[in-house]
């Protein structure tokens, strides 16, 4: 199967680049045209007084503004170019990142969306975060959780 539109989401995380990654590696074998796109919540502005890096990642996304979103979906663009996409469409929407996720992914008419996955709880077993399950519960199309840990 190819596809022709695939979503994928970023926070700027070092997995959620290797999502974008495996996206456009995909996108670049099939042709398709990748939309990466990065949530924010709209009228709150980030909280510069904390660190983000150790928040988890279904949490991150409560502190971009618009701004910061946009240039993390820009930053997406640049590491799915690295990796071979040819067509890649930005966006930066305002809501739940799942909700952006499925509504990108409607206007698009994604095939794939690629979402990256929390890895491994203590006890080994594979644990999906909340973004990744319920994308996969609500999808119009094929989901790919892709191995970020």
């Amino acid at each position: 199967m190819t596809y022709s539109s695939i979503v994928v989401g970023t926070d700027g995380s070092p997995t959620a680049e290797r999502a974008v990654e495996q996206a456009a590696v995909l996108a670049s074998a099939d042709g398709a045209r990748l939309v990466v796109v990065s949530a924010y919540r709209e009228g709150e502005g980030p909280a510069h007084d904390i660190d983000s890096d150790g928040l988890p990642e279904d949490i991150r996304f409560v502190l971009t503004d618009q701004v910061q979103a946009e240039e993390l979906a820009h930053r997406g663009r640049e590491v799915a170019k690295a990796a071979g996409a040819g067509k890649v469409v930005v966006q930066a929407l305002p809501g739940e990142p799942a909700e952006v996720l499925l509504e990108a992914a409607s206007d698009f008419g994604a095939d794939l969306i690629v979402v990256g996955s929390r890895g491994l709880a203590r006890h080994g077993h594979f644990i999906l975060g909340s973004v990744a399950s319920t994308v996969a519960h609500h999808a119009p199309c094929d989901v790919l959780v892709a191995h970020t840990a």
